[in-house]
């Protein structure tokens, strides 16, 4: 199939890629055979197993096709095992935690089982079916591979987002690569692109040769994702991000057309896609700004970017996030009550942006809700809520006290720095910074909590 085919398939049937993942046992010498799979996807209650049959020219030393009731959709997942040895785990970066001993116990077991499934309709609830597949068969796992976004995943993790009812944040179905390289002026450049868009049936993305605001960019990229994982955008179709005082708007062009704009060495450019069969040369989309009608090097919103946009999240997301954080919000509330700084708290952003400093009272602990409340200004477009993030001050059943840590853009009467009580039903988020590190919904398995 050509490039051109691909990308038709993609924007106008939605075809997609397998995803294939794997699962590695804790147990040394733990062996698979058809009955304990069988048998463990018939005992699993979160999905129906309906047909259960060998596959033959698959991957591996056995094969076999689960036939799988979920939801409201069939699927059909190919499960297989072969050889540790042929797996190659120092080519895949760490997608959340793992610990030195889970690496060394995996590298010393003998067989992984794997997996290869077409996502259904909704790819975040697919790739949940997936998971769950996974721990079903390996309950007692030390690694989780994704072949996909070339990530390595806690078997904490994937036990934890297994036994949901609630799929994990969408940033685990890809990955953001950053690769940079400096000029003959020590200027440095980056490319940014992903892996695994292709399973959940749209183009990969990137921003190609840019010199600034990489950061920004990252957080661009990584909304403009979960964007298509939701709602894909057609080619050269203008769509809106986010707003930053004005609206932050984008377009994609296929690479075989936008690198025209580069020259061959330019990071990003023909050169690093000339060798067969060359990943980066699949259907890609480079990212462009959209202003008065130019298209430009997105790099042109760095600078408001920086300064407290708002990014739009679809309304699935919103409400998945917000189940996730009420369904743990128990362990929140938990180290709250053992870890409350009991001191007023004055800076915070470099902690919200990531900083491992201590805020001016040295406390090692701080516990950050974000609440959606109802916006009051006519000009906040479709947007009935904003999400705000609070400095948690106390908690009392379901009544969470904080201090507001961003000036609204479209509630009047509120304003950074006030101090309010709300419900906990209004819950959309929650973080907690430690004294070591920063724990969130999906990372929360990490302090030992299932």
């Amino acid at each position: 199939m050509t490039n051109k085919e691909k990308y038709e398939s993609l924007t106008e049937e939605k075809q997609a890629l397998p995803s294939g993942m794997a699962i590695i046992p804790s147990e040394k010498g733990f062996t698979f055979d058809a009955e304990l799979i069988e048998k463990a996807l018939s005992n699993c209650k979160d999905f129906k197993l309906l047909e259960f049959s060998p596959l033959e020219n698959f991957l591996g030393e056995a094969a076999f096709n689960a036939r799988i009731e979920y939801g409201d959709e069939t699927f059909d997942v190919a499960l297989y095992w072969d050889l540790i040895s042929n797996l190659h785990l120092e080519e895949y970066r760490f997608g959340n935690n793992i610990d030195d001993k889970s690496m060394e116990t995996a590298t010393q077991q003998t067989y992984f089982l794997g997996t290869s499934m077409y996502f259904g309709d909704n790819a975040l609830e697919s790739f949940h079916l997936q998971l769950k597949v996974m721990n079903a068969v390996v309950p007692d796992a030390c690694l989780c591979i994704d072949f996909m976004s070339f990530k390595l995943l806690s078997a904490q993790w994937l036990s934890m987002t297994a036994k949901s009812d609630i799929p994990p944040s969408p940033d685990y179905l890809y990955t953001i690569h950053a690769v940079y390289n400096d000029d003959a002026s020590n200027i440095r450049h980056y490319w940014l692109h992903t892996h695994g868009l292709h399973r959940c049936g749209t183009v990969e993305l990137e921003i190609v040769d840019i010199t600034q605001s990489a950061e920004e960019m990252n957080t661009m990229l990584n909304m403009v994702a979960k964007r298509f994982l939701t709602s894909p955008i057609k080619e050269k179709e203008r769509f809106m991000i986010g707003y930053d005082g004005m609206g932050i708007d984008l377009c994609w062009l296929r690479w075989e057309e936008a690198l025209n704009d580069f020259a061959p060495d330019a990071l990003g450019g023909f050169n690093d896609r000339k060798d067969e069969g060359d990943i980066h040369a699949e259907p890609v989309g480079v990212l462009y700004a959209v202003q008065e009608g130019n298209m430009m090097s997105p790099e042109i919103y760095g600078p408001t970017l920086a300064e407290n946009p708002i990014y739009y999240i679809s309304n699935e997301e919103t409400f998945r996030m917000s189940c996730l954080a009420k369904e743990r919000f128990s362990f929140f509330a938990e180290l709250f009550s053992k870890h409350a700084p009991k001191e007023e708290k004055k800076s915070f952003f470099s902690k919200l942006f990531g900083s491992k400093k201590t805020d001016e009272n040295n406390s090692p602990w701080r516990f950050l809700v974000k609440l959606g409340l109802d916006v009051d200004n006519e000009d906040a477009s479709a947007s009935e809520k904003e999400h705000l993030w609070y400095d948690v001050l106390s908690i009392d059943g379901n009544k969470i006290t904080g201090r507001l840590l961003n000036q609204p853009y479209w509630i009047s009467n509120l304003n950074e720095g006030d101090v309010k009580t709300y419900s906990t039903d209004l819950l959309t988020d929650w973080i907690i910074y430690g004294p070591e590190n920063t724990y969130t919904t999906d990372t929360i398995y990490e302090l030992g909590f299932k």
